[in-house]
């Protein structure tokens, strides 16, 4: 459904009766014990037996429910049944699947009621109502008694004094494009992709504070770096949330300020481990501990700096290449709007990385692809430098920005090659 108001009515109904709400994006998703997928007006029908329709009148507002009707809570048995299932991105394989008990979804919507300060916030999302990132926002805003304004034009926003907008990266950058607001609003939390130093000071045009969430579905929300203006000048320190969050090495040793290593959290509402997967789990749930597989460093003003993901790192031969750190360069290339770096499919030897891009239209390509390949040579070396650089249309994201570079790969596989 794209009916906001549609959504939260499922999401809450789902709790009063003691059902079970799975946030359906794939068929696969899906187990044998689910049964019903329901769908509004404004979408096609999903393939799929099950699938039954919410009318447009379901409101109360046209549907009046009967005085006589006994709206007594027929809820969960225990706090500690499963309420969401909820999955993970899938972009390094096929998604895991999380279970939250209904104590674990309340305490994260209160654990985040610095965000949400009763009436006096008034929350916009620029997030689908169908995705989890909205629902656990939308919850968390309802559960603190604030306002959620469902809109995306900013002079309704203005109008109806929004102060808190949440957004991917990409999300908020393409609504910049698309509407140009010429007012600014108070702050922004991004968060689900990385992100890039390029962007911090568009952002800084329109809202006052611009809030980096790092978390996950795991652990919810569990850092924030804060950027700001300060005479001029985007400056970002770090705020710690209620959660412990460390960069270790591979004892487990803490590692100092400005030293790359692991980065691990826990906190009392986290997951403890995934559903039916006890491989993942090993791999990620440790001695009280959630690892991302996310590699970072501490700053000297406390910050937080995710450099990549441990297992996508790129081994060339003895040379280790992170993507996040080529496609960085990239985007600082004039006219490049979205990159992705990913290892070439087809076996060389050595090895090479390639890379897409995707440019503003009009722009000369060729000066284009060898400003790119000049620019990472001189910055990074000629061994992280791509092999290839192709100019494609679309690039294939998830919706928070975030590159698949298995679909990259697949799609490189047909390209011609000079």
């Amino acid at each position: 459904s794209r009916d906001m108001i549609a959504s939260v009515a499922v999401m809450i109904a789902t709790s009063l009766i003691g059902a079970r709400l799975v946030i359906y994006s794939r068929r696969d998703e899906l187990s044998d014990d689910d049964t019903i997928i329901l769908y509004s007006p404004d979408q096609a029908k999903p393939v799929d037996g099950r699938a039954t329709l919410i009318p447009a009148n379901w409101s109360p507002r046209y549907t009046k429910i009967p005085d006589d009707a006994d709206l007594g809570f027929l809820g969960y048995r225990d706090p500690e049944d499963t309420w969401w299932t909820i999955h993970t991105s899938g972009t390094t394989g096929r998604p895991k699947a999380l279970g939250l008990s209904h104590r674990v979804a309340y305490d994260r919507s209160i654990a985040v009621n610095g965000d949400f300060r009763g009436a006096d916030t008034r929350f916009c999302s620029m997030f689908p109502c169908n995705v989890r990132p909205f629902l656990v926002r939308a919850m968390a805003a309802l559960s603190n008694g604030s306002t959620i304004v469902d809109t995306m034009d900013p002079a309704f926003m203005d109008a109806e004094g929004v102060n808190l907008i949440s957004a991917s990266p990409r999300q908020v950058l393409g609504w910049l494009e698309d509407y140009n607001p010429k007012m600014r609003f108070p702050k922004l939390q991004v968060s689900g992709a990385p992100l890039r130093p390029k962007a911090v000071a568009t952002l800084l045009r329109t809202f006052e504070t611009v809030q980096d969430v790092y978390g996950s579905g795991e652990t919810n929300k569990s850092f924030v770096n804060q950027w700001s203006m300060q005479g001029g000048t985007a400056v970002v320190a770090g705020v710690p949330q209620d959660t412990d969050v460390e960069i270790v090495d591979a004892k487990g040793v803490p590692c100092p300020t400005d030293v790359v290593g692991d980065v691990r959290m826990r906190n009392s509402y986290m997951c403890d481990g995934y559903v039916d997967a006890p491989e993942a789990t090993a791999r990620a749930f440790r001695a009280g501990w959630f690892y991302p597989g996310d590699l970072g460093q501490w700053t000297v003003r406390g910050a937080l700096q995710i450099l990549g993901r441990a297992d996508q790192v790129i081994n060339l031969g003895g040379t280790k290449v992170d993507p996040l750190e080529v496609e960085d360069v990239l985007l600082c290339v004039p006219n490049v709007i979205e990159a992705a770096v990913f290892l070439d499919p087809i076996e060389q030897s050595p090895p090479r990385t390639m890379a897409f891009l995707r440019v503003a239209s009009g722009c000369d390509l060729a000066d284009t692809v060898k400003t790119a390949v000049t620019l990472c040579e001189k910055q990074l070396g000629g061994a992280k430098a791509p092999g290839y650089v192709f100019v494609v249309p679309e690039i294939p994201m998830t919706n928070d920005g975030v590159p698949r570079r298995e679909d990259c790969a697949r799609m490189a596989k047909s390209l011609p090659r000079q």
